[in-house]
C-alpha cells in the first residue's frame, strides 16, 4: 500500500473526531489511514469518469447487518479467525459487479482498504477467491442471502417515500444446453424465473423459481415480506397472470393496499360481489356479528375472516373494472421490463454456465448485489440512484 490516501480526503485534527458527523445518512465518512484520521464525501467522485467500485462501497453502512450475519451465521468460538463481515459482504459485491470468477478476482491493498479489511503489523489482510466462495456459498448459503435481502429491504423503504408496489416475474436465461432448465414457449428459451416485488422502481424483494412454475402461486410469499419488512404501500400493481379472487383480497386484507390487477378484455362482472350479495352475506351470519349496515370496509373484513375471501376478491374486482382510469397493464410491464433490463446490465442475472445446486444462490446474490448498490447511492442522497456507469 501506497502512503498515499486511496481517495480525496482531508486530514482531520483529534479534536475533530469528536464532532464527525453520523454515518447515516452518509454524507461523510471517517476512517483511521496508517494513523491520520481522514474524512471524505461520495459527492467527491460523481462527475469522475472513472472510479473503481470498491470507492463505492466505501460510503455503504451495513454494519448492523453484519453484525446480525456474525451472530446467526458464524461460530460462536472466540479463537475462530475471521474477517470482517461487512468487508466479506462488499467483497462479494465487488466479484458480482465485475463478474468475475472466483480464482480471478483481484483486489489491490488499497481497494482491500476501502472495503474494510483490517491492517494488521502495517499491511491490509486480503482474502483470497476461495476463502470468498466459502463466504458466499458454505458460511451465508441461501438462508443467509434471503436474510440480508430482507435487511437490505427494509433499509431501502425506510429511504424512499413511494407507496406503490409492482410485482412481475423476468426470466434467468440458461444455456440452451442445459439438462435442468425448462424450456418457456412465451419467452423462446430455456430458463429459470426471477419474481420480483418493487417498491417505486427499486427491488425489494425477490424469490426464485423454475421456467415454468406460475406467477399467481408466488404472491403469498411476496405479501409475507412485505409486511415483515414493514412496508407501507397504498397500492399493488401486478399482471394479469396473478389475476384471482383470493389474490385481490389478501392484497387487500393484508397490506391494506388497494389491488391494481390486470383484467383482461373479457372480463365481466361477477354478480356474487355486489353490494347487495355483499349484504345478504352479512346478514346471514348475524350470529357472528355480521350486518348489511356494517360500513363498506367493515363489511369486506368481517366476510374475508368469516370463510367469504372470494366474494372479497370478487367485489375488489369488479370496482376495478368499473374503474375507467384503471391502469394499463403494458405501462406496468414496460416499467418493471425497464428495471430488470438494468440488473441485467449491472449484474450476471441470468443461470448460464451456473450449476443446478448453486442457481438459486447465485440468482438471489446478485439480486442483493444490485439491491446493497442502490442503498449505498441512497445513503449518500445520490439523486441518480440507479447510475453506475463510471465504476469499474
Amino acid at each position: 500500500m501506497t502512503n498515499e490516501y486511496p481517495y480525496n480526503s482531508k486530514i482531520l485534527s483529534p479534536t475533530d473526531l469528536n464532532t464527525l458527523p453520523s454515518l447515516s445518512p452518509m454524507k461523510e465518512v471517517s476512517r483511521v489511514y496508517k494513523g491520520i484520521p481522514v474524512t471524505d464525501s461520495l459527492k467527491n467522485y460523481l462527475t469522475a469518469t472513472s472510479v473503481s467500485i470498491c470507492q463505492l462501497l466505501f460510503f455503504l453502512d451495513i454494519s448492523d447487518i453484519a453484525k446480525i450475519v456474525e451472530k446467526e451465521f458464524y461460530s460462536d468460538k472466540e479463537w475462530h479467525f475471521k474477517y470482517n463481515v461487512a468487508a466479506m459482504i462488499k467483497f462479494a459485491i465487488v466479484k458480482f459487479f465485475r463478474q468475475q470468477p472466483y480464482k480471478k478476482i483481484v483486489l489491490s491493498e488499497d481497494e482491500a482498504w476501502l472495503l474494510g479489511f483490517q491492517d494488521k503489523d502495517g499491511k491490509t489482510l486480503i482474502p483470497s477467491g476461495g476463502t470468498l466462495h466459502h463466504f458466499v456459498k458454505y458460511r451465508l448459503s441461501i438462508e443467509g442471502i434471503d436474510k440480508i435481502m430482507m435487511m437490505v429491504g427494509e433499509k431501502i423503504i425506510k429511504l424512499i417515500d413511494s407507496k406503490d408496489a409492482k410485482l412481475d416475474s423476468t426470466p434467468l436465461e440458461a444455456s440452451r444446453y442445459d439438462f435442468f432448465s425448462d424450456f418457456n414457449p412465451h419467452y423462446g428459451c430455456k430458463m429459470d424465473k426471477a419474481h420480483i416485488t418493487m417498491i417505486g422502481t427499486f427491488p425489494i424483494y425477490m424469490n426464485y423459481t423454475d421456467g415454468l412454475v406460475g406467477d399467481s402461486p408466488q404472491l403469498p410469499t411476496h405479501i409475507a415480506a412485505l409486511i415483515k419488512m414493514n412496508a407501507k404501500i397504498n397500492e399493488y400493481c401486478l399482471d394479469g397472470g396473478y389475476d384471482s379472487f383470493e389474490n385481490h383480497a389478501d392484497i387487500w386484507y393484508k397490506l391494506k393496499a388497494k389491488p391494481l390487477i390486470s383484467l383482461p378484455v373479457d372480463a365481466v362482472i361477477n354478480e356474487e360481489g355486489e353490494v347487495e350479495r355483499l349484504d345478504h352475506w352479512a346478514n346471514k351470519m348475524w350470529k357472528l356479528g355480521g350486518s348489511k349496515h356494517m360500513k363498506i370496509d367493515d363489511q369486506l373484513r368481517f366476510l374475508y375472516e368469516n370463510g367469504r375471501i372470494e366474494q372479497v376478491g370478487m367485489y375488489l374486482r369488479n370496482q376495478n373494472l368499473k374503474d375507467k382510469s384503471f391502469p394499463d397493464s403494458y405501462k406496468l410491464r414496460k416499467e418493471c421490463e425497464r428495471i430488470h433490463g438494468h440488473i441485467k446490465n449491472t449484474v450476471k442475472f441470468d443461470v448460464r454456465r451456473v450449476m443446478e445446486e448453486s442457481k438459486e444462490l447465485y440468482s438471489k446474490f446478485n439480486f442483493v448485489a444490485y439491491q446493497l448498490l442502490l442503498l449505498t447511492n441512497l445513503q449518500n442522497e445520490v439523486k441518480s440512484t440507479h447510475s453506475f456507469e463510471i465504476y469499474i
